[in-house]
């Protein structure tokens, strides 16, 4: 039972991560965590078995986000009217359950990695832009005001190409 689920729950996870942005990712994957995690700890919680499909905060957070019901069922859930029931006493539905928060452990945290990953490598980026647009006016000291002034790099540009005026030098003294 655990290889013919493994296909259906990689292409649920697949569909979590390429149908939503991050911050929907993040807080379904949080919630189904949870929700899988006392079920593994708690089998005999018949509260933990059955997710009520209306429930307004199980809704957005997990079942509004594209794949997370196909998940739900590769875990091991059956739908039954609203709601969706893992069955009680099945070790093969236990063992599936078990095997789905691994997976989906692993898939949000490389999902995680990634995001970050990305944040990063865009600071980077405008980071590497920023310094090159300071190399165009002589550097940090003197580009670094011209670069957070100037609305257009052509103003600080031309302030910068000209000299600036010297303050008129003192009268001799007497």
């Amino acid at each position: 039972a655990e290889g013919s689920s493994a296909e259906p729950l990689q292409l649920a996870l697949a569909e979590l991560k390429g149908q939503n942005g991050w911050p929907a990712q993040e807080t379904c994957y949080s919630t189904l965590l949870k929700l899988l995690q006392n079920v593994v700890d708690k089998p005999e919680e018949p509260k933990f078995r059955s997710i009520k499909a209306t429930n307004a905060t199980i809704k957005a957070k997990v079942l509004d986000c594209a794949g997370a019901r196909a998940f739900l069922l590769a875990a091991g859930f059956a739908e039954d009217g609203d709601l969706l029931t893992l069955p009680s006493g099945d070790d093969a539905a236990q063992a599936n359950c078990g095997a789905a928060l691994a997976a989906l452990k692993s898939h949000a945290n490389d999902c995680s990695d990634a995001y970050f990953r990305e944040v990063r490598d865009a600071k980077i980026t405008q980071a590497k832009a920023d310094e090159a647009k300071l190399n165009e006016f002589g550097g940090f000291s003197r580009g670094l005001h011209n670069l957070r002034s100037s609305s257009s790099g052509k103003d600080a540009e031309a302030a910068a190409s000209q000299p600036s005026p010297l303050p008129p030098p003192p009268p001799p003294a007497s």
